[in-house]
């Protein structure tokens, strides 16, 4: 369970990451993308999602990482870059 909970959420931020990535080409703009996290608390799994450079960043979360993801890369490095990046994070519901 566990494992498909993880990949969920890791597979949500890559197309969220995409998505955005595609939004910032339709304007004209490149930035990297950085990975951030809110998370888990008992009962309730938390979050992961990717900001790009100039955004504000939400409150009550949490960078994982300081590299930021060049937003010009397929949707398969996505995963894998946010795959590596978040294991050891506390996100899964406990």
């Amino acid at each position: 369970m566990e494992n498909n909970e993880f990949r969920d959420l890791v597979a949500g931020c890559a197309k969220q990451g995409v998505n955005l990535a595609r939004q910032m080409a339709s304007n004209g703009t490149l930035e990297p993308l950085y990975l951030y996290f809110r998370p888990s608390q008992p009962g309730k799994t938390g979050e992961l999602f990717l900001v790009r450079d100039s955004a504000p960043v939400p409150p009550g979360v949490q960078l994982a990482t300081g590299e930021g993801l060049r937003s010009n890369v397929p949707y398969d490095a996505y995963f894998q870059w946010v795959f590596e990046r978040s294991r050891r994070l506390p996100v899964l519901s406990y």
